[in-house]
């Protein structure tokens, strides 16, 4: 079979370096005080485990913005490992340590394999796995999820992927046929377009499934491999996975995206009064899904969880901070895509905010409250923050955070995206986080600011053989490297 399989799992080929916000310890603390949930203290000391890191890119960043915390992340492809062990030495990253190990070992693994954690975080594997290494999954987070710790888990989701299920067994079974998994791949999406182009009923009858397939058609090889072509491949429902956390005592907070969290902007209106009659929390999720077409859930449990009460929950909320990202408005009416359609945003609502943060600076809760139309409304405070969250306009800010450990991973990765690699992020300590950059962007931190005294005319000709021009360099120069140092990615002795 094609690709090589592991317990039904695609051992190969390579899987592209994602990184995943909201897995980081900054962002599930603050998710879980908007909830009205004690949260771990992620700027104090604390521990974060990723199953299922692949390259490790989340685990990366997240271990060099967060140098008060200690990382570890998990997974059984040796070749993912490898890749990611090098650059967390060449970032001399001494707070995160790579498991090579699968589920079941780790789940059997003596008590010290590691230590109680705050944070146990998982992207997308949950809906490729067998439901025996599943079951692993659990064993882990009963054994080592400390008491009122968080486990976030991002997982391919019913009823949106059931329209996915045909298509993926078609691709497999092309996989299975051909070559090679990237052989098989090429001849299965040829396939699903000339039926689409056909007018099959499928694409007729699903709205959007075209489109997802034009979307795959971007993807690599390796990404589609992974995602499709594994034997347990099974979209999940979210009832099943309550009832599994729960078997263990962790109980469902909410999601890890904040506009599912709130359910004006994220349920069609008309929908609104039956799901608020329900009170069954498996049976509420499921509707919401079914409103919703959910095809991916972001569940955050929460071990023996611990709400707040009315006094704490404003108490915590006031020790927010948050910060605006580059590319935040500075005032106006918004518009918000959702999976629901369009939402308006008034500028009522927005404009104070947004022109409060647009100075660059970190603004605590607190502070924000004293802006007009906020007074006295912490809750509506608290929903736009949130939405504003979702959007990538601001982020939870993380004052004081050691910048060295995220600089040097930031060098580590300009150098491998100039040396072939695509690392399309970087460590913003700033926010205990990190932040997109394209390719341009790497090469010219990794050539450009060392040659700085050398000219932009110079500097263009050195750069990916003369791909980037002058132009280019005075963009990046103009309009991120400023963002880039307010967030801490380097610093200003950096030339």
């Amino acid at each position: 079979m094609n690709p090589i399989l592991r317990d039904g799992y695609p051992a190969g080929p390579d899987y592209p370096a994602f990184f995943h916000r909201e897995l980081t310890p900054g962002w599930l603390a603050t998710l879980l005080t908007a909830l009205g949930y004690r949260a771990p203290d992620s700027s104090a000391p604390h521990t974060w485990c990723e199953l299922g890191c692949g390259p490790g890119l989340t685990a990366l960043i997240a271990a060099a913005a967060n140098p008060g915390g200690r990382f570890y992340a998990v997974d059984f492809d040796p070749v993912a490992i490898e890749r990611a062990r090098a650059l967390a030495e060449e970032a001399a990253l001494g707070n995160l340590r790579f498991l090579h190990t699968s589920f079941a070992e780790l789940s059997q693994a003596d008590e010290a394999a590691l230590p109680p954690l705050d944070f146990i975080v998982l992207h997308g594997v949950l809906s490729w796995i067998s439901p025996e290494n599943r079951q692993a999954v659990w064993r882990i987070v009963e054994r080592w999820l400390k008491p009122g710790g968080v486990a976030c888990f991002a997982y391919m989701s019913q009823p949106g992927g059931a329209p996915m299920m045909a298509l993926q067994r078609l691709l497999r079974r092309c996989a299975e046929t051909s070559a090679d998994a990237a052989a098989g791949i090429e001849k299965g999406g040829a396939l699903l377009r000339a039926l689409r182009d056909g007018g099959a009923g499928q694409f007729a009858v699903v709205r959007g499934l075209g489109v997802q397939l034009e979307h795959m058609a971007e993807q690599s090889a390796g990404h589609l491999a992974h995602e499709f072509l594994g034997a347990h491949w099974e979209p999940l429902h979210a009832a099943d996975m309550l009832a599994a956390l729960a078997e263990i005592g962790c109980g469902f907070l909410g999601s890890a995206t904040p506009q599912e969290n709130i359910d004006a902007v994220s349920i069609p209106a008309q929908a609104l009064p039956a799901i608020a009659a329900i009170e069954d929390t498996a049976l509420r999720e499921t509707a919401k899904d079914i409103a919703r077409n959910q095809s991916l859930r972001r569940d955050i449990y929460q071990r023996a969880p611990q709400p707040l009460s009315p006094a704490e929950h404003r108490a915590a909320l006031e020790s927010l901070s948050f910060v605006a990202l580059p590319g935040a408005p500075g005032e106006g009416a918004l518009r918000f895509e959702t999976r629901v359609g369009p939402v308006d945003g008034p500028a009522a609502m927005f404009s104070p905010l947004l022109r409060a943060l647009s100075d660059g600076k970190p603004h605590a809760f607190r502070e924000l409250m004293a802006l007009p139309g906020y007074a006295g409304r912490g809750g509506l405070l608290n929903q736009a923050t949130q939405m504003l969250l979702w959007a990538g306009y601001l982020h939870p800010a993380l004052p004081g955070a050691d910048a060295a450990p995220a600089r040097a991973l930031n060098r580590a990765l300009w150098r491998a995206s100039a040396a072939g690699r695509e690392y399309g992020w970087v460590a913003a300590p700033a926010i205990g986080s990190g932040l997109p950059a394209d390719r341009n962007d790497m090469l010219a931190a990794a050539y450009a600011l060392p040659l700085r005294e050398s000219g932009i005319e110079d500097r263009g000709s050195a750069l990916d053989g003369g791909k980037i021009d002058a132009a280019t360099l005075a963009v990046f120069e103009r309009e991120t490297l400023p963002a880039w140092r307010r967030l801490g990615v380097l610093g200003t002795e950096e030339k």
